[in-house]
């Protein structure tokens, strides 16, 4: 097989997020979306609700593209953004487009059950669709999923569209899909006339294992056509990866690099410089989630904080703060006249900006497990965030 330069070009120019070419693993998390698509048909008027959360470059996007990819024969992907949760009526007419869009591009879902559910949501005004007994057969066969990114940026403008979803619906079968940080499913929770998600509405994603990052560029080699020991190649990259899909991003774009310098012969591959970039690549993505921010301006304050909350792991939002308070005092820096931000502000920063996030068993931890050590390195050599 003759190598595909042409390929490894495209994975080069490729960006770090939105889709996966080579997806590997994530079935518990595609297991569960497939629940609530069986959930949403036998669940009465209320959408299903799913929330995958996590820190920032666990994959949550790309596992959404995912889905689209093996899921849209029966599922109408539509994407919401906050605006479009001010009003019901500005979120049913979201919808009412995206279906008609549908229907004019030539989607995989069959035009009449798209003109099916059309109908459905031009029935009467808003509320009329309860008390109907069945969901027409047609639209049952198909549901609806409403999709928002960065969703721990939603706010009380967006409560008339979400309460109408979580209590009404919207007459046909809706899953409504979140993605965002692992604080997700608190920010829409604490949105009034929303009640508590049911216990299998939050899905908090982690790290891939070794054998799923190596699963991964086993098939990028294959579809490249390489010639020597993939295996050990996929191995190489699965341990720079450090177990997270951003990470694993980088290493294969660095073998891909290598590949081709070699023309696809991977006895040639200088393992020096695929571990260097990928280090790289590493480093750089650690420092874009300080950068701009106060953690970036005091990096020594940080490192201390998710160390200290890496032993403690403390259990709420004051905890922290307390936490941030100590490390503060323990550094010099509560009558530093150029400090300025408080210990409750830097606490809640380290959570908006990935650092830091919620566990699932509800305690404050590191989100990246490498980055930790990153921080630990980067404050002892230098007591700064910058290369």
């Amino acid at each position: 097989m003759t190598f595909n330069a042409e390929l490894a070009e495209q994975l080069l120019q490729r960006r770090d997020r939105d889709t996966a070419p080579f997806f590997a693993g994530r079935h518990d998390e595609i297991r569960r979306f497939d629940a609530a698509l069986r959930e949403s048909e036998h669940g009465g008027e209320q959408a299903v609700f799913r929330v995958y959360q996590g820190a920032p470059g666990c994959g949550k996007t790309s596992l959404v593209g995912r889905l689209r990819q093996i899921r849209s024969e029966g599922a109408l992907f539509v994407d919401i953004r906050k605006r479009q949760l001010v009003s019901e009526d500005v979120l049913v007419e979201r919808v009412r487009d995206a279906v008609a869009d549908a229907g004019s591009t030539g989607t995989r879902i069959a035009a009449t059950v798209l003109r099916a559910i059309a109908s459905r949501l031009r029935v009467q005004p808003v509320g009329n669709a309860i008390g109907e007994a069945l969901v027409d057969k047609a639209v049952g066969k198909t549901k609806v999923v409403l999709y928002m990114d960065e969703a721990q940026l939603v706010d009380h403008s967006a409560q008339p569209g979400l309460v109408r979803l979580h209590a009404y619906g919207l007459g046909v079968p809706v899953v409504c899909l979140f993605t965002g940080l692992s604080h997700t499913a608190d920010r829409i929770g604490s949105i009034e006339g929303l009640s508590r998600l049911a216990s299998n509405a939050v899905v908090n994603m982690g790290a891939m294992s070794g054998e799923e990052c190596a699963e991964s560029t086993s098939m990028m080699l294959d579809e490249l056509g390489v010639v020597g020991s993939r295996s050990e190649a996929a191995q190489m990259v699965a341990a720079l990866s450090h177990g997270w899909p951003q990470h694993l991003h980088g290493a294969q774009t660095a073998l891909c690099r290598e590949l081709l310098r070699t023309d696809g012969v991977l006895r040639d591959v200088n393992t020096a410089r695929v571990r260097s970039e990928a280090e790289r690549r590493r480093r750089d993505y650690y420092e874009s989630r300080l950068s701009g921010s106060v953690l970036g301006e005091w990096p020594a304050l940080t490192a201390g904080v998710v160390a200290r909350v890496a032993a403690e792991r403390p259990p709420t939002p004051p905890a922290l703060t307390k936490l941030c308070r100590n490390e503060v005092q323990r550094q010099g820096l509560a009558n530093d006249p150029d400090f300025e931000v408080t210990p409750r502000r830097f606490a809640s920063t380290l959570v908006e900006r990935g650092v830091l996030s919620l566990a699932p068993d509800r305690r404050y931890d590191v989100a990246i497990p490498s980055m930790a050590q990153w921080l630990g390195d980067l404050s002892g050599d230098r007591g700064t965030a910058s290369e």
